[in-house]
């Protein structure tokens, strides 16, 4: 079984220049045959609402965030998004994307951060 990397995103659509690189190291770690994992936490979620990672540049003249993000599923990067934080962002489990598999709470991502090899946050 592979190791696990953990990267939980707290930042969001109001800080755009963040919003990449979790999404390229996730990937690259993916790449390198990894288990990763990505959560969204505190604004970060809103990333993964519906609409939003289409209308985020980290940079102007780059890709959208949908890009990278597609690129990390494509690799095969897990997408979580942790429950008290849908309600901060105003959202249901209806506006997240398909891509994310799960909605979890604190105790599963404190599990996942003790298992992991390396545990990452933006």
């Amino acid at each position: 079984m592979a190791e696990h990397f953990l990267y939980i995103h707290t930042h969001g659509p109001e800080v755009p220049h963040r919003a990449a690189t979790p999404f390229y190291l996730a990937t690259a770690a993916a790449l390198m045959e990894y288990d990763v994992t990505m959560v969204f936490n505190m604004t970060g979620t809103a990333l993964v609402r519906k609409g939003v990672a289409e209308s985020i540049y980290a940079q102007e003249g780059g890709a959208p965030l949908r890009t990278f993000l597609d690129q990390a599923v494509e690799a095969g990067v897990k997408l979580m998004v942790c429950a008290p934080s849908l309600p901060l962002n105003n959202m249901t489990k209806e506006d997240l994307i398909p891509e994310v598999s799960e909605i979890i709470g604190g105790a599963y991502v404190n599990e996942m951060a003790a298992e992991s090899k390396a545990v990452f946050t933006f």
